[in-house]
């Protein structure tokens, strides 16, 4: 009998709180992707469990809490443990009457190879053939995703990220601005993310178009810091979103047609500067945002021709919706169903 019960499986090590944290306080520290799809899901009916590493790594510990729990669903997030439930359920589990949905975000090994050199790159991409190869269903945000899971021969569900709409007191943020063309990146800016490149382009571009950047610190990109390459650091959330509304561009540099502050940018009604690479699966290059791979020649047209970012923003506008996290759990809410519908998983 379907009773609407949702395993999250992670890969998110200790410290998130996805193991501790109940769900709404889960979703008040992270109000997006995990964090808001499950706290929307539980508005939907959905009864929810998140693990993270500590309690998914092991396969006999996670079977004792499948038994326990008794899912309908497991969502697996990430790559380190995104096959436990698969083998959970067919060597320890009693309770097999599960479907295992993974959700794939990032290219793996693309990830790994960056990040720990060739040979771990190739063993994670072998890797994530088998963990979308072998999940009963697989959830992506990304077009390109989609592409590589076709040429394995599976059908991926796509559900964009969502963007709830910016809640913000500009006035009590201290963070003000200043130059003649204020371009903003937020977020991560591990290198798979090519945030050095929109950095070293600011060398070549006069001291009065400025970049801003927020998130966590590198130490490899202080070399590039200067009066127009100028690092916020780690920022409140109201300084986050005040830093953005005050920007003239927004700026996403990596090589991907989902990042999740595609979806943040695009409720601030700023023009979009990004990568000329799989974002093209995503924007209209020209139409609806400006993608490139020659960042000082791209930023000086954005800076003198102020018609050409109104019109970026305005084709954004018509032909790129973003969802509320609640309309994106909706869809999750609508494919866990239909997956759950197929029947009982392979045993």
């Amino acid at each position: 009998m379907f009773q609407k019960r949702l395993l999250v499986v992670s890969s998110h090590r200790a410290g998130t709180g996805i193991d501790t944290l109940d769900t709404a306080a889960f979703f008040a520290k992270y109000p997006y992707s995990l964090g808001a799809i499950t706290y929307n899901l539980e508005r939907l009916g959905w009864t929810t469990r998140r693990l993270g590493m500590v309690n998914s790594r092991n396969p006999w510990r996670l079977a004792r809490i499948i038994d326990e729990f008794q899912p309908d669903i497991i969502y697996t997030y990430g790559s380190l443990t995104a096959m436990n439930p698969l083998w959970a359920r067919r060597w320890l589990c009693r309770h097999r009457a599960f479907r295992v949905v993974h959700g794939w975000d990032d290219i793996y090994g693309d990830i790994w190879r960056d990040v720990y050199g060739w040979l771990p790159g190739k063993f994670m991409e072998g890797m994530e053939r088998v963990i979308v190869t072998r999940s009963d269903a697989v959830v992506t945000l990304s077009r390109y995703h989609q592409q590589i899971g076709r040429r394995w021969g599976v059908e991926s569900h796509y559900i964009p990220n969502g963007a709830d709409i910016p809640q913000f007191d500009t006035a009590a943020s201290t963070i003000r601005l200043e130059g003649r063309l204020k371009i903003v990146y937020t977020g991560d800016a591990a290198r798979w993310k090519r945030t050095w490149e929109i950095c070293a382009a600011m060398r070549h571009l006069p001291p009065e178009i400025k970049l801003y950047r927020t998130g966590g610190h590198y130490a490899e990109l202080d070399q590039y810091n200067s009066e127009n390459c100028i690092y916020l650091g780690y920022l409140s959330k109201n300084d986050q979103l005040s830093v953005m509304a005050q920007a003239d561009v927004l700026v996403v540099t990596a090589d991907q047609d989902c990042n999740a502050k595609i979806q943040e940018y695009l409720r601030f009604h700023k023009p979009i500067l990004g990568y000329d690479g799989r974002a093209n699966l995503f924007f209209a290059n020209g139409r609806n945002a400006l993608l490139t791979r020659d960042y000082p020649t791209a930023i000086r047209r954005l800076a003198d021709d102020p018609a050409l970012r109104q019109q970026l923003v305005e084709h954004a506008d018509r032909e790129l919706p973003v969802h509320t996290w609640a309309e994106i759990a909706a869809q999750f809410d609508a494919c866990f169903r239909s997956v759950a519908g197929e029947g009982a998983g392979r045993s």
